[in-house]
């Protein structure tokens, strides 16, 4: 009898802050070896505004930024940029990723600290720049964690879109503000998603705010309901129509940080139970795994991903 080899089990695909985009991982290790010179010349490159508030994105994931960017940051507000948009991170990393029933009070402490100084370094930066779009961008999140009254958040939303209209980590920040968990409500949370996604126009990955507000109305539900939520016809077809206005669009433009619009499908498409939807969209994702918005569910995001993949691919 002839012995069948087992197939090898494939590696699990790992979580890439950088999201695959050669610019962030250069930046990101310049900033590891504390390479201020070349993190500089980077960041200075990169002026497309959505490319340039996703690089500072991932400048979070470094550790050990805080302990040296301080006196670079002194007379510098390229450095000052990235001190703030790290803090911010930095803060978020004390927090936790629990809702705030979980959090504990010195979490909150330390959490309210590290967002003072994103907030004093992000206003430093504005006050040599006001049209460093992706300082206000980041100071609506430090608004919303501050729990500042919301016309602030919402001040700092109009002055990034005053000066990039379709501004995508803006429109993601405030978003956020606007859902039930922190100060707003789910009616506002989809009214301002296909604003957005109209504002956006055709291929424009503001369209994938409609597939994150029902993730979010999804998750705050529990169980059945949430179940029911999620697979319901109408928002089932409201995914499609996001997904052919913005991922499948051809006029889309895979700019970094693309995984993650992409990753957001995934996931809704797989909860929906839209299995033909949701396997176009892993085989566009390969191993390109996003933390967000897989942390959604419980458990290990990565598995979360390889789960769903297999239920949907086989």
């Amino acid at each position: 009898m002839r012995l069948r080899r087992r197939p090898a089990e494939q590696p699990l695909p790992e979580i890439d802050p950088c999201m695959g985009d050669p610019a962030a991982r250069l930046f990101c290790d310049a900033l590891t070896d504390r390479d201020w010179p070349t993190a500089r010349g980077i960041l200075a490159r990169t002026d497309h505004p959505d490319d340039r508030a996703f690089l500072l994105e991932t400048c979070g994931s470094v550790f050990g930024v805080q302990n040296w960017i301080g006196p670079v940051a002194a007379d510098d507000p390229l450095a000052q940029l990235v001190r703030g948009c790290h803090a911010v991170a930095w803060a978020w990393q004390a927090r936790g990723g629990l809702r705030a029933t979980y959090t504990q009070a010195d979490q909150f402490r330390v959490f309210f600290e590290r967002l003072r100084i994103a907030e004093s370094c992000l206003y430093d930066v504005i006050s040599c720049d006001p049209d460093e779009v992706a300082a206000w961008a980041f100071l609506i999140r430090t608004a919303r964690g501050l729990e500042l009254p919301l016309a602030d958040g919402e001040f700092r939303f109009r002055q990034a879109i005053e000066r990039h209209r379709t501004h995508l980590r803006a429109h993601e920040e405030w978003m956020q503000t606007l859902c039930a968990k922190w100060a707003g409500s789910e009616e506002w949370m989809h009214h301002f998603a296909r604003d957005a996604a109209a504002r956006g126009g055709d291929g424009s990955m503001l369209h994938t705010l409609v597939a994150l507000a029902h993730l979010e109305a999804m998750t705050d539900r529990s169980g059945e309901a949430a179940t029911h939520y999620i697979s319901r016809p109408d928002v089932r077809q409201d995914l499609r129509t996001a997904a052919g206005l913005s991922i499948w669009h051809p006029a889309a433009e895979r700019r970094p940080g693309w995984p993650v619009y992409f990753n957001t499908f995934a996931l809704a498409f797989s909860a929906s139970g839209d299995l033909p939807a949701a396997a176009a969209v892993f085989e566009q994702i390969g191993d390109n795994i996003t933390a967000y918005p897989w942390g959604y569910l419980p458990g290990d995001p990565v598995k979360s991903f390889t789960n769903a993949r297999a239920t949907v691919l086989g």
